[in-house]
């Protein structure tokens, strides 16, 4: 018997439900969840009354709620990442709806991590948040899976458990497929999760024992807010005001006893644009820096922007500072640009008109209209003591590529700084942690994040969190200090890195083969 077309209020559930177990700040524990809303998911798109709209409705649900926090940046752009974001659920749910009982939960792993990749890197409107694996990194353990094929791996192998799970209940409820054919899938799927998930951390390299001792700065406030809150001429020496008060003083704190290695402020700490031929020179200074603060063994890495060219763009980067001269001794450029924020996505795909109205809405929500320049990917920097390390900008932290080209060069720690206040606490800071979860855990080797106002953390070569900051939003009172000694990494990745770099690729090749096969099957008749 035919049944009738179910309504959408069960898709409109499974989103929910997925981006429940999402990271967020409101309920940060819910990570295990995500096997039981992906079932969700796979059950809904699986039912072939449904019409390939309520995939899509699926998908902007997830998306509207995990994202929401950008919609303090600007409302516009949220909803474009939720109108935008649901059509790779759709594609996923047209990927899995015409495939056999059998190859159906194998289907929905490879849909899920090629959608996933495919949105992480889409040229201009890349969005790498609220992936599946995202969601375990308050549990590392489970995470190994991420050593042998990177996020993609790790998501597909989530979704086949997830969809696995699902078939048994549909059989032991149903009877459809066979309960034996079930069980079978479900314990192919459980022992698929656990051999890969134990051969990553197999397979990650043992360090030396070696610490590096970090500092880190907080400073708590948000700087446009600051500076709008006071007229135009006095917003330079408001920013002198803040400079002091909650970079300066609290350094000048650190460095008064034993200094550490490294002392890390946020990006954006200093506006200044240095010319990258003077750096390269040794001519490089500070102005804003120098002799405020005492000689020191410890260095200083903090964010400022470079040019290339004299009529080039700036582009963000970190710079690593003596002390107390301010001479610049080396920097590191931001190779992922932040869409809206730092260049203008699909302007040059649009007639004039359009593109003049969508640089016109940026302008007003941003109060200026930000277009960076990439940068190059260059060598590791070094410690006063000899020991390599990363410095990653902001977005960096959200792909695999930066991070693992540090330590494929050397780099025994990561270090990322950040300024996220633009986001008010939401869930975009929990999600860019998880991130650094998985970069640690790619690369076997640790990380430490300074950011504007939260979260700052240092997280270890095996994805644990060992030391943070409790996140506080800005506006906060004063500046808050980490300090924590970083066991160092080996300097090298483990091994199979160009299957880590690939699984993603592979897996998005696999969806459009699934698209494209499912276009010459038919719908099975509901009974």
């Amino acid at each position: 018997m035919t049944g009738g077309r179910p309504n959408c209020v069960l898709p409109l559930c499974a989103g929910l439900l997925l981006a429940v177990a999402t990271p967020s700040t409101w309920l940060p524990a819910s990570g295990p969840g995500t096997v039981f809303a992906l079932a969700a998911v796979f059950a809904v798109l699986r039912d072939p009354r449904r019409p390939l709209w309520h995939g899509y409705l699926l998908g902007c649900a997830h998306m509207a709620v995990f994202s929401w926090s950008v919609h303090h940046v600007l409302v516009f752009a949220w909803a474009m990442i939720v109108l935008l974001g649901g059509l790779y659920t759709l594609a996923v749910h047209a990927a899995v709806r015409r495939l056999s009982t059998a190859w159906a939960p194998l289907g929905f792993a490879v849909a899920l991590a090629g959608s996933c990749w495919l949105r992480a890197h889409m040229p201009d409107i890349c969005y790498p948040h609220g992936q599946p694996a995202q969601s375990l990194w308050h549990w590392p353990v489970l995470l190994g899976s991420v050593v042998v094929g990177g996020e993609p791996l790790a998501n597909a192998l989530l979704g086949w458990l997830a969809a696995a799970a699902a078939t048994l209940a549909s059989s032991w409820r149903h009877g459809v497929p066979a309960w034996g054919n079930a069980c079978r899938g479900a314990a192919a799927a459980a022992a698929g999760f656990g051999a890969l998930t134990a051969a990553g951390w197999l397979l990650t390299p043992r360090a030396d024992g070696a610490a590096l001792d970090v500092a880190l700065v907080e400073p708590g406030f948000h700087l446009i807010r600051e500076l709008d809150a006071v007229p135009y001429e006095r917003a330079r020496a408001r920013f002198d005001e803040l400079l002091a008060e909650r970079l300066v003083a609290p350094t000048r704190d650190l460095l008064a006893t034993a200094p550490p290695a490294l002392v890390l402020w946020p990006e954006s700490s200093v506006f200044a644009t240095l010319p990258v031929a003077d750096i390269a020179a040794g001519e490089a200074r500070l102005a804003a820096l120098a002799r405020r603060l005492p000689a020191s063994t410890a260095q200083l890495v903090l964010g400022v922007n470079v040019r290339q060219r004299e009529d080039a763009p700036p582009t963000p980067a970190a710079v690593q500072v003596e002390l107390p001269s301010a001479r610049v001794l080396g920097h590191q450029e931001k190779r992922c640009l932040v869409p809206g924020g730092e260049f203008q996505p699909g302007v040059r795909w649009l007639p004039p008109a359009a593109s003049e109205w969508l640089l016109g809405v940026f302008a007003g929500a941003l109060g200026s209209l930000p277009q960076c320049e990439p940068g190059r990917e260059l060598p590791p920097l070094r410690t006063a003591g000899g020991v390599p390390f990363g410095a990653l900008l902001c977005y960096d932290n959200a792909f695999p590529g930066p991070a693992a080209a540090q330590v494929a060069q050397g780099a025994r720690l990561l270090c990322v700084l950040s300024n996220e206040s633009w986001y008010e606490g939401g869930a975009e800071l929990p999600q860019l942690v998880a991130m650094s979860v998985l970069r640690a855990l790619e690369n076997g080797t640790p990380l430490v994040r300074c950011t504007q106002d939260g979260w700052s953390a240092v997280v270890g070569r095996d994805g644990r969190v060992l030391a943070e900051l409790p996140l506080a939003p800005a506006p906060q009172p004063a500046a808050r200090t980490l300090r924590a000694s970083v066991p160092l990494g080996p300097g090298a990745p483990p091994p199979l890195a160009g299957l880590r770099a690939a699984t993603g690729p592979l897996a998005a090749f696999g969806l459009v083969a699934l698209l494209v096969a499912g276009r010459r099957r038919r719908l099975p008749v509901a009974i």
